[in-house]
């Protein structure tokens, strides 16, 4: 990740390391004058707004720029959910302005079904890499992205669909200003589409996230790829990524854990979002019992190597005390840990979404 001289972010100081001296730079974020223009003299002029009668006053319109969107499907073998995934877009209350579609050379009817839609999205044909999964998804967005115009650009998976409002709700989050990532939890659906529960996790809805990396020394708090949209800004400044670290982690974790230094993370409370729950999927057939301690120390290998790039305090697993719980999980037997869970739970602070 190299991120342009040319941008205007800037880097939260509480999270410098000591040492910058070799480290590169990442430009500032805009500041509240850069968007504020104020008419110095009407602060100074001799006539009080107190002695005008309110009705009198006019305001001007609020014009709001226009926000173009682009949603970027990757798809694999995805006959059997792909027009349910495509028409989910095709009805959003507001219509995104380009679907692109890359299919990762999938040898079913997939293709067959996503070129019914021929006038309504760019799709790309792409070939069957000799490349594990993870790294396969990586190709496919960034491939889709080098084709896209959005401002926004949403991520969806070729087995999953939008709700309907989503796009429209995600602009408006997004409008906030200064945001790199909105997101949102999801429904869980089965193969037919049946609702199986929400995946909402109250971890992942802190407000301020860089404070929040830095306190709890963990970086996992964001929900899966078909939840996300990034602003194009973050974006152009971090893809291509490196996968040159060897970890075995997909485009949407990497993205995501170290948006916060580009930008604000929205977090919405409702959900957007129908995700898949099938045998099909990456994340049912990868499931195992220390996956979740991998994933752990793989988020945390690959933020730091993000932080000692620019100069950046990094984190510690072993700070973590998430990560002292999945270890305990995999050590102990599955009741003696459902009984300590069950225990810590009841003692707890209950954590309320705002």
């Amino acid at each position: 990740m190299n991120p342009p001289a040319s941008r205007t972010h800037a880097l939260d100081t509480r999270f410098l390391s000591l040492s910058v001296a070799n480290a590169g730079a990442l430009p500032r974020r805009p500041l509240a004058q850069d968007f504020l223009s104020i008419n110095i003299r009407d602060l100074f002029t001799g006539s009080s707004t107190d002695s005008t009668d309110p009705s009198e006053q006019k305001l001007e319109p609020l014009i709001k720029t226009p926000v173009r969107t682009t949603v970027l499907v990757n798809t694999w073998n995805h006959e059997r959910f792909i027009e349910e995934c495509i028409e989910s877009l095709l009805v959003q209350s507001v219509l995104p302005d380009e679907i692109i579609v890359y299919d990762d050379g999938s040898t079913d009817g997939t293709v067959a079904r996503l070129r019914q839609y021929a006038s309504r999205l760019t799709l790309i044909e792409g070939k069957a890499l000799s490349l594990p999964s993870y790294l396969r998804q990586a190709n496919a967005v960034q491939t889709a992205f080098a084709r896209s115009s959005g401002a926004l650009v949403f991520l969806l998976d070729g087995d999953d669909r939008f709700k309907r409002d989503k796009i429209q709700r995600y602009v408006q989050a997004y409008r906030e200003g200064e945001v790199s990532l909105v997101q949102a939890p999801m429904d869980k659906i089965d193969a037919h589409g049946r609702i199986l529960g929400t995946n909402v996790e109250p971890r992942k809805h802190v407000r301020e996230h860089l404070s929040e990396i830095y306190r709890q020394q963990d970086v996992d708090f964001y929900y899966p790829t078909s939840s996300l949209a990034f602003s194009r800004t973050y974006l152009e400044s971090v893809l291509p990524l490196d996968f040159s670290d060897g970890c075995a982690l997909w485009i949407d974790t990497r993205l995501s854990i170290v948006a916060p230094y580009y930008g604000k993370v929205v977090t919405l409370s409702e959900t957007f979002t129908e995700w898949r729950r099938h045998l099909e999927s990456d994340s049912i057939r990868s499931r195992s019992r220390n996956l979740q301690i991998r994933q752990t120390l793989m988020r945390t290998q690959v933020f730091n190597c993000f932080c000692r790039r620019y100069g950046l305090r990094t984190i510690s697993a072993w700070r973590n005390t998430r990560f002292y719980k999945q270890l305990l999980r995999f050590s102990l037997p599955e009741l003696a840990y459902e009984y300590f869970y069950q225990h810590q739970k009841r003692i707890s602070r209950p954590f309320e979404l705002s």
